[in-house]
């Protein structure tokens, strides 16, 4: 049984037929942009792909969808225009450049929120406040402590538990810090403690 075996012309990679322009602009009537971002393919291939191309057409998808480009997909002259998600369609991994897209769009999100929240006004004046708060209370204690010792009072140091750790630790406590025996012996102190 004679089988027709005609081998395919090489053809150019066709992660290399996709691009984006940015910062797309009007200028006198005229289109100009920033820059092309292209996927660098300069392959050619008697495949769709080159080896390893569809994941490079992949994550460059992900990447521009992700910012908010629309690419663009050079047909041999017929050039197509759509968001990421809609020219990947028609490859196997579209359902992972519609994910990574969205993934890659919430943690942007999540970034802002975090700055967000950091940069709040309010946030940072109850940090403030709390902070002195802390300061004046420390200080209180300070002050206690030697009108207590000028009176002639003695001060002894009640033993606590805290947790030092993942271990429970028996041990006083001095202001801010927790002093206390180790398993071997040894009298350590911290300021990293959990009272318990």
């Amino acid at each position: 049984m004679a089988t027709n075996t005609t081998a395919t012309e090489p053809a150019r990679c066709e992660c290399s037929r996709y691009s984006v322009l940015v910062n797309l602009r009007d200028v006198d009537g005229d289109l100009a942009w920033d820059e092309e971002l292209t996927t660098g393919c300069t392959a050619t291939t008697a495949r769709v792909f080159a080896p390893g191309h569809d994941a490079k057409l992949k994550s460059a998808l992900i990447r521009w969808g992700a910012e908010g480009h629309d690419v663009t997909r050079d047909g041999d002259g017929v050039n197509t225009t759509a968001d990421a998600a809609t020219l990947a369609a028609k490859f196997i991994f579209a359902n992972m450049v519609t994910a990574g897209i969205k993934r890659a769009q919430d943690k942007a999100a999540a970034k802002a929120a975090r700055l967000a929240a950091k940069n709040d006004p309010a946030k940072k004046a109850a940090a403030k406040t709390l902070r002195r708060a802390k300061q004046a209370l420390t200080q209180a204690l300070t002050e206690a402590k030697v009108d207590a010792g000028e009176r002639g009072y003695q001060l002894q140091a009640t033993e606590v538990k805290a947790k030092v750790g993942r271990w429970t630790r028996i041990g006083t406590v001095d202001g801010d810090t927790f002093t206390y025996t180790d398993a071997k012996g040894a009298t350590k102190t911290t300021k990293v403690f959990t009272l318990i």
